[in-house]
């Protein structure tokens, strides 16, 4: 798929209300098909997987090669939440990502990061903590397809920054109307609709929803808060 094929495709996913991209590692591992199996059938269309290599956060999660063995048809939403996030560009474009998010706060080369995710075929994304100056981001934002608006920080503990992201979207929306942003960090059933309110594009979850109970169902209550906002 090329880069306009992936662009035309998220875009028609994210017509209307904010659609959730969902990562399923909190999930049982031991039925990980049947995981995204549900996130299929009720309305998903973007997978969301968080690679960690326990440098920026504390976290050790997965890498290019579990991606690749991902049997789906889903947008696949890789966020590099890593020290060096180029280096790995290549390897999980290779592995079939659909959006590659690298943050802003630990990328050596931005723009030429951001160009190389393109000629890789996929779509080029940046993540922006709450805490770091929206301004750092502006300049490369003809190079962005995606921004992911973060609440929270590997620094901010518990605390979050709702409102900044909210500030944060009305400030893009008028400066590159046709951006994709979504909304990243402590996304809970009980606060998603007020999220929603923010009209992003798409909100991250994951434990919310894969909480050991009814993944369905718990998706079925975000989707409904969301179309309610």
């Amino acid at each position: 798929m090329t880069h306009s094929d992936r662009l035309a495709r998220l875009k028609a996913a994210t017509t209307g209300d904010p659609q959730l991209s969902i990562g399923t590692l909190t999930g049982n591992m031991m039925h990980h098909a049947d995981e995204i199996k549900t996130l299929e059938e009720n309305g998903i269309h973007l997978l969301h997987l968080d690679v960690m290599d326990g440098t920026i956060w504390p976290k050790i999660s997965v890498g290019s090669g579990f991606l690749a063995g991902l049997q789906t048809d889903l947008l696949k939403d890789v966020h590099l939440l890593t020290s060096h996030p180029e280096k790995h560009v290549a390897d999980f474009a290779a592995a079939g990502a659909d959006i590659i998010t690298v943050q802003i706060e630990d990328c050596a080369d931005l723009p030429a990061t951001l160009n190389n995710i393109r000629e890789a075929g996929c779509l080029s994304s940046v993540g922006i903590y709450p805490t770091t100056a929206i301004e750092e981001l502006l300049p490369h934002l003809e190079l962005c397809d995606v921004v992911f608006l973060l609440s929270i920080g590997p620094d901010t503990g518990k605390q979050t920054f709702f409102d900044v992201v909210s500030t944060r979207i009305t400030q893009l929306r008028e400066l590159k109307p046709d951006l994709i942003i979504a909304i990243d960090g402590a996304v809970k059933k009980d606060n998603v609709g007020e999220l929603a309110t923010f009209k992003s594009d798409l909100i991250v979850t994951g434990s919310a929803i894969f909480d050991g109970h009814d993944a369905a169902a718990n998706i079925h209550h975000m989707q409904a808060a969301i179309q309610q906002a």
